[in-house]
């Protein structure tokens, strides 16, 4: 029966997400993007080249890397739909990160690659 009323919330939260003005603009410049195939394509490769540098380096190794691959894609990032599109997600992610926070700090579940207080990025 617990995990029934945890269900019954996590659906609720699953909704209210749906409905927040964050996600709303977000799906909105997504569809936007979507219409333009070539557009689309060059996102994802932007997406997924920050992501597997962000993954295999550290420190400042990463920092050099992130530095150069934002100075060889000042261009593509002048593109206001492009960046209005990464910010949207980037909000979207912060929203979701935010709550897996609170989640993790209001239950006191102690994992040993997290912080050790959530209340350093408040």
């Amino acid at each position: 029966r617990r995990m029934g009323l945890v269900e019954e919330r996590i659906d609720m939260l699953i909704q209210a997400i749906g409905e927040s003005e964050v996600y709303q603009h977000y799906l909105n410049v997504k569809k936007e993007v979507e219409q333009n195939e070539i557009l689309c394509q060059k996102i994802d490769e932007y997406r997924h080249k920050n992501f597997q540098l962000n993954i295999s380096l550290e420190g400042e190794e990463l920092y050099n890397a992130m530095e150069n691959f934002e100075r060889e894609n000042i261009a593509f990032r002048k593109d206001p739909l492009v960046n209005q599109f990464l910010a949207a997600e980037l909000a979207v992610i912060r929203m979701v990160q935010q709550m897996e926070k609170k989640i993790l700090h209001a239950i006191d579940l102690k994992l040993m690659f997290a912080p050790t207080s959530y209340e350093e990025d408040e």
